[in-house]
C-alpha cells in the first residue's frame, strides 16, 4: 500500500463503516416537520432555475406562496436535487440520499485537522462529529442546515490551502463562496478572513496589488453565481439585495412562540445568552473541553478557525438574528469545533511527557464511550440530545425545545397502526403537528382529522401541547421515550 493512502487508512475504514451503518439504519429516522414544503419547494426552484422563460411564467402563476422559487435562495437547490434523484418520493429514500451527502460533512472535517497535524489521528475529528448525537441526529432529515454545515467548513478549508499563486484556485473558491453566501449570507463574511489571509498569510508570496487582484476575482465569480442561481435578484439585482439581506437577519416571517427555560417567548424576546446556552447544552462535553482547550495551540492555521468561531458568536452578540429550534441555525459551528478539539486531542497525545498523553487518551476514551452511549440510547433522535449540564432528559423537556420536529411522530403512527388494525372501524387521530407525515404513516390505516374534538386519539409532543394549551398527561396510552423522556 503506498504511503500516501497508509496515512488515511483509518478514515477509510470509518467511510465504509458509516456508509454501511447508512444503509443499515436509513428507515429508523422520522419524518421531521420542514421536509415536505423544501423537498416541494426544492423541486419548483430547481425547475424554475433551467426552464424556459415562457415556462417560468406557467411556473409563477402556478407556484403556492410557499414555493415561490423567485424568492427562496440556494439553500432550496439541495433539497430540489434530493427530490428529483428520489425517484420512489418516499421518504426513507430521502434520509438515505441525506446521509449519504453526509459523508462529506466527515470528510471536509477530517481535511483541514489532518492538514494541520499530518497525523493519522486525524480520524478522531470524523469520529467526533459522527458520534455528536445532535450533529448527526440532523442528517437524515434536514436537507438545509447540513448542506450548509458542509460547504461552511469546506470554504474555510479552501481559504486555508490557498498558498499557490494560480488565479484557477481563486475561480474555484469563488464559486464554493458565491454557493455558500446564496445559500445563506452570512456566509460572505468568509470573505473577511479571505481577506485576512491574503493580506497577512506570509505563505502567499505576491505583491499587494496582485493579492488584491486575487481577492477581486473570488468576489466576482462568488457574486456572478449568487446572482445566476437566485432568480429573484434577475428583473432588479442591486435594490432587491439590500431587503434580502435585512430580512436575513430579522426572518420577518416567522412568527412563533420558543420553549426557553421553561417559558414559551417570542422571537424578540429571547435573553442575549440564548444561543451560548444550547451551545453549553448541546455540544457533548469532550469537545466543549476541546474546544476551550484550542485557543493554546500554537497554529496559525488553528488560530484562523478560532477567529472565524469567535467573530460568529461577536456577530450573534452584535446583531441579534432571528434563530429559534435551539441552536439550529448556527449548526454550521459544530463541525469548527470539532476540528478545533481534534487538533487539540491529537496534540496531547502527541505529547513527549508520557503522563500527559496517557491522561489525555483517557479522558477521549471516556469521553467517547459516553457520545457513543448517548448516541445509541437516542436512536433515531439523535437531534433531541442534551449533555449532563443540562440535567435529566425529563426534566429538560419541560424547559427546553427537545423534539422541535416531531421525528419521533413516526413511531406513535406505527403504534396507531397497529390500534386501528384492531378496531372494527378506522380510528381517528389529531395530530399537534407534522400532518402531512403523519398522513405519510397511516397507510391509510387510520384518518387524519383536523380538530381534536373529533378525534379518537391525539398524536402530540410535550412542546405543541404546550403551545396548543392541551392537558395530556392524564390521558396518555402511549409514549415514544429515551433517556427517560
Amino acid at each position: 500500500m503506498p504511503a500516501q493512502i497508509r496515512k488515511h487508512v483509518l478514515f477509510m475504514i470509518f467511510s465504509v463503516f458509516y456508509l454501511t451503518f447508512s444503509f443499515l439504519t436509513y428507515k429508523d429516522y422520522g419524518v421531521t416537520s420542514d421536509e415536505e414544503v423544501n423537498y416541494r419547494a426544492g423541486g419548483v426552484y430547481v425547475e424554475y432555475l433551467f426552464a424556459s422563460p415562457e415556462k417560468r411564467q406557467v411556473i409563477e402563476k402556478i407556484a403556492s406562496p410557499k414555493d415561490n422559487p423567485q424568492e427562496y435562495p440556494a439553500f432550496r437547490l439541495y433539497p430540489g436535487l434530493v427530490s428529483i434523484i428520489n425517484i420512489f418520493s418516499g421518504y426513507e429514500d430521502a434520509h438515505l440520499i441525506n446521509l449519504l451527502f453526509g459523508y462529506f460533512g466527515f470528510l471536509v472535517v477530517y481535511l483541514p485537522v489532518f492538514d494541520v497535524t499530518r497525523s493519522k489521528l486525524s480520524i478522531i475529528a470524523p469520529l467526533l462529529l459522527f458520534l455528536n448525537p445532535y450533529y448527526f441526529g440532523h442528517i437524515p432529515g434536514n436537507p438545509k442546515d447540513i448542506p450548509f454545515a458542509t460547504l461552511y467548513l469546506f470554504c474555510v478549508y479552501l481559504i486555508l490551502k490557498l498558498r499557490i499563486n494560480r488565479g484557477v484556485d481563486y475561480v474555484v473558491l469563488g464559486i464554493f463562496l458565491g454557493l455558500l453566501t446564496a445559500t445563506r449570507f452570512v456566509g460572505a463574511t468568509l470573505f473577511l478572513f479571505l481577506f485576512i489571509k491574503l493580506v497577512f498569510d506570509s505563505s502567499i508570496r505576491t505583491t499587494i496589488p496582485k493579492k488584491l487582484l486575487y481577492f477581486i476575482i473570488t468576489g466576482v465569480v462568488s457574486s456572478a453565481l449568487l446572482y445566476a442561481i437566485w432568480p429573484y435578484l434577475w428583473h432588479d439585482p442591486f435594490n432587491k439585495l439590500v431587503p434580502l439581506v435585512k430580512n436575513a437577519e430579522a426572518f420577518s416571517f416567522w412568527d412563533r412562540k420558543i420553549l426557553f427555560d421553561g417559558k414559551l417567548i417570542t422571537k424578540d424576546a429571547r435573553p442575549w445568552h440564548y444561543l451560548f446556552t444550547y451551545i453549553f447544552y448541546k455540544t457533548p462535553p469532550l469537545i466543549l473541553f476541546g474546544l476551550l482547550g484550542s485557543v493554546f495551540i500554537k497554529s496559525r492555521k488553528t488560530l484562523f478557525i478560532v477567529a472565524i468561531v469567535g467573530f460568529n458568536l461577536v456577530l450573534y452578540l452584535i446583531v441579534q438574528p432571528t434563530i429559534y429550534n435551539e441552536m439550529r441555525h448556527f449548526l454550521y459551528l459544530v463541525p469548527l469545533f470539532t476540528a478545533l478539539s481534534a487538533t487539540l486531542f491529537i496534540n496531547l497525545l502527541n505529547s513527549k511527557r508520557v503522563l500527559i498523553s496517557k491522561v489525555a487518551l483517557a479522558i477521549i476514551l471516556f469521553g467517547l464511550s459516553k457520545m457513543l452511549y448517548d448516541f445509541v440510547l437516542l436512536h433515531p433522535y439523535q437531534y433531541v440530545y442534551f449533555n449532563e449540564f443540562a440535567g435529566k432528559m425529563s426534566d429538560v423537556t419541560k424547559k427546553y425545545e427537545a423534539d422541535y420536529w416531531s421525528a419521533s411522530y413516526k413511531e406513535s403512527s406505527e403504534y396507531l397502526r397497529n390500534l386501528s388494525s384492531q378496531s372494527p372501524a378506522p380510528i381517528r387521530v389529531y395530530p399537534c403537528n407534522l400532518d402531512f407525515g403523519i398522513d405519510y404513516y397511516s397507510h391509510r390505516d387510520f384518518v387524519v382529522v383536523d380538530r381534536p374534538e373529533e378525534s379518537d386519539y391525539i398524536l402530540c409532543d410535550s412542546l405543541n401541547a404546550l403551545k396548543k394549551d392541551l392537558e395530556l398527561e392524564n390521558r396518555i396510552v402511549f409514549k415514544v421515550v429515551r433517556k427517560g423522556a
